[in-house]
């Protein structure tokens, strides 16, 4: 067997220099590849970065730059492991160098791979002869000289990854010396060592949100407030309508002509709406505001993005919340002490709150709110029906979900306005009102009725008084006043009268504050009460109440005043006489309206109801004359039915001034038997009596016509009746008539011997004066 000999040196010398060559192209490959990923990263990251920015959106966030990093690295250590550490580690036998060049020369025909195999140190078994193996070198050496290993190799993956490389790598260095100042911020951002932004021609800045500031009084004026965002989160009431405020730097960059506000709410609602420009260019900057939508009325949180030119404000958060409510208000309320009972507790009154709710003048009112949240530093105003405003504070429980306003002295009707604010400042969008009104407490109601007396009154009179005295919360005292007026001089003629004495009766009054009494002129003038009366003084009785207020000026309320003429019997008879002259009169034209009433029923009855017969063809058809006919004659009756009742009431009328006459003989004690007969029974009960019996019956008979104008023969009937009765009514009418002429006689004799007693009255003076006088002239 043969011993195998070295490979020749210039094999060798191959061999080595293609496992080299391979080595070499296997890491220019690779630091291909990983140059061509980070330059492609590079500018796809500057892209995505600064390619929103031109566009006028903001730069790529951290965590998408992160990642980018990470896909990155991940590619640049699969192309390390793979395409460079994977290949160089892997072997490269001698034989399989050789092998290879062989597939790409072909005329070598096996010699090479024969001699590097036969070669092989540590081969065994293999049977050739040392001749045959150094003509094999001595062929293959020969043969090799031709080999070109360039062949061996394809330079297109090579020329790829260099065509892409290049372009990129030559324009990063452009980049870095046309601006290395980018270069840095975009090597800085990729590389996360940096999160400056990118320059841009405008510069935004976020102000804030402006609100209108909610109070409770309604005469502030306040200015708006500016609240700002914090960590690009703000917190806005719900229903609030506030205005947007930006500004653009303008010293140093471009301001843009318009802003954009783009919004997103939390429903999925999405819009946007432009900013206005307004004003111009203050300290360097330049302010946009939005003062529509979304804004005016928020009702969903949302997140904005603000665009101007490049430049973005980005994901500003503003959160909708509820504005503090006040969900309850109680009214607790403490009486004066005039008008509580012994026994009550703290408050006499508690109640919901309501609208119309009135509370009575001078208690302590407490008003407990409840609210939906804790409350912070609210705005209260009261304000009075006079115009008078407070500001008070709230008075919190520990909770601070309650609390109170305490209102002393309760004495004007209120209007309560509350503006609720929570912890963080957020008020509510419109004050709260509340209206509690007065129930003064009133002076007394006070009506004086003098009955049986008229405007005069005889020295010794009675005078009998009837009081209604009423109060919302009772009376405390009621008097009823004579005051006695005189001449102070003696005289009534021109002299103006002055009080010389009065006195007051206290009266006793019922539930429902009626009264009733009698001053009695004689007695008091007796009792020294009221000095004595002589004719042609005054007479003033008025009547007093008053209440329990305490609170103030104290409540006295005076009737209206009865101004009474003192006179003497004879003038007042005289007085009297004149009116019963005018009842007389009275009468006489109630009796004259009666004979027109019977004249009336007896044109009914004369004429009949029945109506002509009509021909026979005309018998189904009713004219219109017909038809008047019978509204006419309807009309008449229901006129006579009104004079009925007309009379009726005039003489119950007449009766009734009779009975004052009467009544006021006897309370001025000049009364006889013989008048009150012939007034009471010979004129006053007569003609109740007319009333109470055939006018009555004559109204019923009227009314009975009328619900038989369809029956003529029946309505012709009633009406024959009423007329009988008329003719009764005017027969006992005729009769009081001459009765009250008797009288009226009886009183001209009587004012006839009442000028006889003047006459012989003045006689005597004019005598006494006369010798007076000629007494006087014997002095001379």
């Amino acid at each position: 067997m043969a011993t195998p000999s070295s490979l020749d040196p210039t094999l060798r010398e191959l061999i080595d220099s293609l496992r080299q060559r391979i080595r070499r192209y296997v890491v220019v490959d690779s630091v291909l590849a990983i140059i061509a990923v980070l330059l492609s990263a590079f500018w796809i990251g500057l892209a995505l970065d600064y390619g929103p920015v031109l566009l006028g959106g903001t730069e790529m966030p951290p965590l998408a730059r992160l990642l980018l990093l990470l896909i990155v690295a991940g590619f640049v250590i699969a192309i390390a492991v793979r395409l460079l550490i994977g290949r160089l580690r892997r072997p490269l036998p001698d034989d399989s160098l050789a092998l290879l060049v062989e597939r790409q020369h072909p005329q070598l025909g096996g010699r090479l791979v024969t001699t590097v195999q036969l070669s092989e140190p540590d081969r065994e078994g293999d049977s050739h002869s040392l001749t045959l193996l150094d003509r094999v070198h001595w062929e293959t050496n020969e043969a090799v000289k031709e080999v070109d290993t360039n062949r061996i190799f394809t330079w297109r993956p090579i020329l790829r990854k260099a065509m892409l490389v290049v372009p990129l790598a030559v324009a990063a260095l452009a980049f870095l010396v046309i601006s290395p100042q980018a270069f840095g911020r975009a090597a800085g951002r990729l590389t996360l060592l940096s999160n400056d932004p990118w320059p841009r021609r405008a510069e935004l800045e976020m102000v804030g949100v402006e609100l209108p500031v909610i109070s409770a009084s309604e005469e502030d004026s306040l200015p708006p407030e500016l609240i700002l965002f914090e960590n690009k989160h703000i917190r806005l009431p719900k229903g609030s309508s506030g205005t947007l405020r930006i500004r653009a730097k303008a010293d140093d960059a471009e301001v843009p002509v318009v802003c954009t506000v783009y919004y997103r709410t939390d429903d999925g609602t999405r819009g946007q709406s432009n900013m206005r420009r307004i004003g111009r260019v203050v300290n360097g900057y330049q302010s946009f505001v939005l003062d529509g939508p979304p804004f005016s009325g928020l009702s969903e949180s949302m997140t904005i993005s603000v665009r101007g030119l490049d430049d973005r404000l980005d994901e500003f958060r503003i959160e909708s919340v509820m504005p503090p409510a006040l969900t309850k208000m109680d009214v607790a309320v403490r009486y004066p002490d005039y008008l509580r009972n012994e026994g009550s507790g703290e408050f006499d009154m508690q109640t919901d709150y309501q609208a119309g709710l009135r509370l009575r003048e001078g208690s302590d009112v407490v008003l407990m709110a409840t609210s939906s949240v804790p409350l912070g530093n609210s705005d209260v105003v009261l304000r009075d029906d006079s115009g008078v405003t407070s500001h008070i504070e709230l008075i919190f429980n520990k909770d601070h979900r309650q609390s109170q306003i305490t209102i002393k002295n309760f004495s004007r009707s209120t209007a309560i306005r509350i503006v609720p604010r929570d912890w963080d400042g957020i008020s509510a969008q419109a004050p709260y009102r509340y209206y509690l009104g007065v129930i003064a407490d009133e002076a007394p109601e006070l009506q004086l009725r003098l009955t049986g007396i008229g405007t005069a009154v005889t020295p010794i009179a009675k005078i009998p008084l009837e009081v209604i005295a009423k109060d919302d919360y009772g009376i405390e005292s009621l008097g009823v006043t004579a005051a006695a007026m005189v001449d102070p001089e003696g005289e009534s003629a021109a002299e103006p009268l002055s009080e010389t004495a009065s006195t007051m009766v206290a009266l006793e009054w019922d539930r429902e504050g009626n009264a009733a009494s009698e001053i009695d002129l004689r007695d008091f003038s007796a009792q020294g009460r009221l000095p004595e009366l002589k004719p042609d003084g005054v007479i003033n009785v008025f009547a007093e109440a008053t209440d329990a207020y305490d609170l103030g000026q104290s409540h006295v309320t005076r009737s209206e005043l009865f101004r009474l003429q003192v006179v003497t019997p004879e003038k007042l008879l005289a007085l009297l006489e004149r009116r019963e002259l005018g009842l007389r009169t009275r009468l006489e034209q109630t009796i004259d309206e009666t004979r027109n009433l019977r004249d009336t029923l007896d044109l009914l009855r004369s004429r009949g109801f029945e109506e002509p017969t009509a021909e026979p063809e005309e018998e189904s058809v009713e004219t219109t004359d017909e038809l008047r006919a019978k509204q006419v004659r309807l009309l008449r009756v229901q006129q006579t039915g009104l004079q009925a009742n007309k009379t009726s009431e005039e003489l119950t009328g007449i009766a009734a001034s009779l009975d004052d006459l009467l009544q006021e003989m006897v309370n001025n004690r000049v009364d006889s038997a013989d008048r009150r007969e012939r007034i009471g029974t010979g004129v006053r009960d007569p003609l109740r009596s007319v009333v109470a019996g055939p006018l009555e019956k004559l109204k019923d008979q009227i009314r009975g016509i009328e619900a038989s104008l369809d029956e003529p023969s029946e309505a012709t009937q009633k009406t024959g009746d009423a007329v009988q009765t008329s003719e009764q009514v005017l027969l006992q009418l005729t009769a009081v008539l001459e009765k009250m002429l008797d009288l009226e006689s009886y009183n001209e004799i009587l004012d006839m011997v009442r000028q006889l007693i003047d006459d012989e009255k003045s006689l005597l003076e004019d005598t006494k004066k006369e010798q007076k006088k000629r007494v006087m002239d014997l002095f001379k």
